[in-house]
């Protein structure tokens, strides 16, 4: 496996994937469907921010993308394939944000997260701060996690 950057091309397959990720959780239509404008990955994000994808032999395995503002990094995303879930394709995936946004002189980094997806962040070193409503406008939160760089 390795870790590339994504091009704007890439954004339907991304799109697609953070769809099967998140429906891994257990999210029926009528979720998806409430949250479908949060998961489109738009080319202005690959154009403008750090998209990274992890690939091997041809196939996205994983994506993430990072934001970079003044001195504040946010991971807008980061998704595995549902098949390649705990092979370290995620942990992979957020050091090199993290050097990224080091390298860019960011002081920090957050996220919100999905619930099911907080304690994956906590073992990266991130911690809840916070929480905002979720875009699926149903009453949820969705945890607010951060970490100093």
């Amino acid at each position: 496996m390795f870790i590339r950057k994504a091009s704007i091309y890439d954004a339907p397959a991304l799109t697609e994937l953070a769809l099967r990720s998140k429906r891994a959780w257990g999210y029926d239509d009528v979720f998806i469907a409430r949250i479908m404008n949060d998961m489109i990955v738009r080319g202005d994000y690959l154009r403008h921010e750090h998209g990274l994808v992890a690939e091997e032999h041809g196939s996205i395995l994983g994506y993430a993308i990072l934001r970079t503002e003044k001195d504040h990094a946010v991971l807008r995303d980061l998704f595995i394939e549902p098949a390649y879930f705990k092979r370290g394709i995620g942990e992979k995936l957020f050091a090199k944000c993290v050097e990224i946004a080091r390298n860019h002189s960011m002081k920090r980094l957050s996220l919100e997260s999905d619930p099911n997806a907080a304690e994956f962040y906590e073992r990266m070193g991130m911690h809840v701060t916070g929480s905002v409503p979720s875009p699926a406008e149903d009453g949820r939160s969705l945890p607010l996690l951060e970490m100093e760089l």
